[in-house]
């Protein structure tokens, strides 16, 4: 039985060394699904949506205020998702980012030839620059939208006006 344990052990730690520091691979959003596959789908809960980008700086900048906000919720009040604008060449950075800075929020990329189709299907008001939060409250209703680089305070209180009766 050692001998079995001494032989898997090492192989077993090979495992979970060699695994991503990421939970999930970069998901693909068509202007057509943002909908239903990035809100819809998180239903229940208010759900924040941070369209970012690895060149943007302000959005990298943001990012661990973005994390630390979130922290203060329950998964069962808050989901969080981000939306990466980068192209869809730049997916390993995009994934080597969100791995380096221990990112815990599923992200979705945007899959489209044409980024005004896009922008236009997730918010006909906003003008494409990043980075851009919305906020949709427990029913999936847009309630908030927050243009520009955030803080955590920022995001705080937009959840917290989110979840308010």
């Amino acid at each position: 039985m050692r001998a079995v344990l001494r032989t898997l052990l090492p192989a077993a730690a090979l495992v979970v060394i060699a695994r991503p520091a990421f939970s999930e691979p970069v998901k693909l959003v068509k202007p057509e699904q943002y909908r239903a596959r990035v809100v819809a789908a998180k239903k229940g809960r208010v759900v924040l949506v941070n369209f970012w980008a690895t060149w943007c700086d302000p959005c990298r900048e943001e990012m661990p205020a973005l994390v630390s906000a979130a922290k203060g919720f329950t998964s069962k009040d808050l989901a969080v998702a981000l939306v990466s604008t980068d192209s869809l060449k730049k997916t390993p950075d995009v994934q080597k980012f969100l791995a380096s800075r221990k990112v815990p929020f599923v992200c979705w990329q945007v899959k489209s030839t044409d980024p005004q189709r896009f922008i236009d299907a997730v918010d006909k008001s906003w003008n494409g620059a990043v980075p851009y939060t919305l906020v949709y409250d427990r029913k999936g209703e847009l309630v908030m939208r927050l243009a520009g680089p955030q803080t955590e305070k920022s995001f705080g209180e937009a959840v917290r006006k989110a979840l308010a009766p």
